[in-house]
């Protein structure tokens, strides 16, 4: 299994040029990513007349440092009722970069469906998704439909594999399947191995992160969706990792973290000014947060015996 890593996470602040960081993560170890179609140095693959030279150069990057495009994240588009004429072209050209790439999985987050029962929320994602079905089958990608943490709204029915396999058998494509987000199930105290035995051959790629909840109340200014280090939350990866084994998952150990102190950092104003001296992490502290990130999922893999060397 390779390891992979998210384009999109905290690192782009300091390294802005894609090839760059195709560079960076590469000398760290990763033998795959997950591009993010949503972060500043990934934006010019959506763009209908610049896309084609970004998506070649990063595949001639990628291919010279041995590293494999194994899946990407569409932009999030949150609400059915905010969905806009917009949101349907930067889709389409997601799947067109894939398709370019050669990123069989591309993932996206079901849309919240105000006021929805669990029926209407079904049927209102797969009447809008089906529109992309004809593009992914000439493109040869799959959608990916992620499991949402939203533990605290009543109009998103996507947390459990249950609920992700409703849309997915409704839609009765080739080209539909699933996304097992780790931290996202903890937020619902969701059995990782019952979850991802049961998406069994539909889960096609994972989002591998950490946090220390559930909570059952809003928490004010705390994000409860940390995106924290794999180990250092609560969330039991050995019931993950042999769920993957189990179902013979195919697909990358992607790991999709964000920087700690980025979510939930309280503000603090002094004399009236706001205050935020230590909230930005320095390159060389992240760089050392990021050469053991890479470890923790080397260690992983290793304990299991399933990374894939180069």
């Amino acid at each position: 299994m390779k390891l992979s890593v998210l384009t999109g996470g905290y690192t782009h602040f300091f390294i802005r040029d894609i090839g760059d960081l195709i560079d960076y993560y590469a000398d760290l170890g990763y033998e795959a990513l997950d591009v993010s179609l949503d972060s500043p140095y990934d934006a010019a693959l959506l763009d209908d007349d610049k896309w084609i030279m970004a998506a070649k150069r990063l595949k001639t990057r990628a291919a010279a440092r041995n590293i494999t495009l194994a899946q990407a994240h569409a932009p999030i588009v949150s609400y059915l009722d905010k969905a806009t004429d917009e949101d349907d072209r930067r889709l389409r050209a997601c799947i067109r970069a894939c398709s370019y790439l050669g990123i069989k999985s591309l993932v996206v987050h079901l849309l919240h469906v105000k006021g929805c029962t669990p029926e209407t929320f079904v049927s209102e994602n797969v009447k809008y998704y089906s529109r992309f079905l004809p593009a992914l089958d000439e493109a040869g990608v799959d959608f990916c439909f992620e499991n949402l943490g939203h533990f605290l709204e009543k109009d998103m029915y996507c947390s459990t594999a249950d609920e992700l396999l409703r849309v997915i058998d409704s839609m009765d494509s080739t080209h539909i399947h699933a996304c097992w987000d780790t931290g996202h199930a903890n937020l619902r105290r969701l059995d990782q191995y019952e979850n991802v035995k049961k998406l069994g051959s539909h889960l096609r790629a994972v989002h591998i992160h950490d946090n220390l909840y559930p909570i059952s109340e809003p928490d004010g200014m705390y994000a409860p969706d940390m995106h924290n280090f794999p180990l250092f939350g609560n969330v039991n990866f050995d019931s993950f990792i042999q769920a993957l084994i189990d179902i013979n998952y195919k697909g990358a150990f992607s790991i999709e973290t964000d920087t700690p102190n980025r979510r939930g950092h309280l503000d603090f104003v002094y004399n009236g000014e706001p205050t935020l001296n230590l909230k930005p992490i320095p390159f060389k502290i992240r760089k050392m947060a990021d050469e053991m990130l890479a470890e923790i999922g080397k260690y992983m893999l290793d304990l299991y015996g399933l990374r894939e060397s180069k």
